[in-house]
């Protein structure tokens, strides 16, 4: 299997590609919060995942390696001693957790996940309240744990938009962009990206970051066109 990217232009024939499967973040769609999340309407995940898996295979169908952005970053966790770690302190740093003792709430969820790739897929589907014990503890008062004046359910965004895979990153040549995105939303996709390109084996140390996420300007998949070699 080849290592690194080669990727020169838009119209060549596809060898590899990069997809990833819905998941339960469609099931984490709060429908009064669609417009925050970027999304019209709740989809229906079982359908969802047949018209992907119909259309992941027929690129296998016409000789397309299909990688799985999940399992990659799984493979990450699996192999390299201390990512999880470093992305799960990563992860929540960036996930907008309201309140004093929420985010260790959410970490102790996520630790609990023993196996990477459910922990990977867990990250993706986002936390609801209804998913974690808060402490009954007169020592802790609810408004420390979780702002009060939200009514959303969730603790921690889905990130629904994550099939789009080419938002968050771009491969250009034998580098990739990592973007910026646009919206806040969005701007936690790149994370994965992030920990594949430097610790898979696949590609670590083999890629060139022509633009990374914490760069000023905003960019996404469709402001980069590969022209020629």
């Amino acid at each position: 299997m080849t290592k690194g990217l080669h990727v020169p232009s838009e119209i060549g024939k596809l060898r590899k590609v990069c997809l990833h499967r819905p998941g339960d973040e469609l099931l984490n769609l709060p429908p009064d919060e669609l417009e925050r999340l970027l999304f019209d309407d709740v989809p229906f995940l079982e359908v969802a995942q047949q018209e992907h898996d119909t259309f992941a295979q027929i690129l296998r169908d016409q000789g397309v390696e299909v990688l799985y952005l999940e399992n990659l970053v799984a493979e990450v966790f699996d192999q390299v001693p201390g990512a999880r770690a470093e992305f799960t302190d990563q992860y929540i740093a960036e996930a907008g957790i309201r309140g004093q003792h929420m985010p260790q709430i959410v970490r102790e969820k996520l630790d609990s996940i023993e196996d990477n790739l459910e922990f990977v897929k867990k990250t993706m589907a986002g936390i609801t309240k209804a998913e974690v014990e808060l402490p009954l503890t007169s020592s802790v008062t609810l408004d420390s744990l979780v702002n009060t004046e939200s009514e959303s359910d969730l603790l921690v965004d889905p990130m629904p938009n994550l099939y789009f895979t080419r938002d968050p990153f771009a491969s250009v040549g034998t580098g990739v962009f990592l973007h910026r995105m646009r919206f806040p939303t969005r701007c936690r996709e790149t994370i994965f990206a992030d920990y594949i390109f430097r610790y898979h084996p696949d590609f670590e140390g083999l890629v060139t970051r022509y633009y990374d996420r914490d760069f000023h300007a905003n960019i996404e998949g469709g402001d980069v066109l590969n022209l020629t070699e």
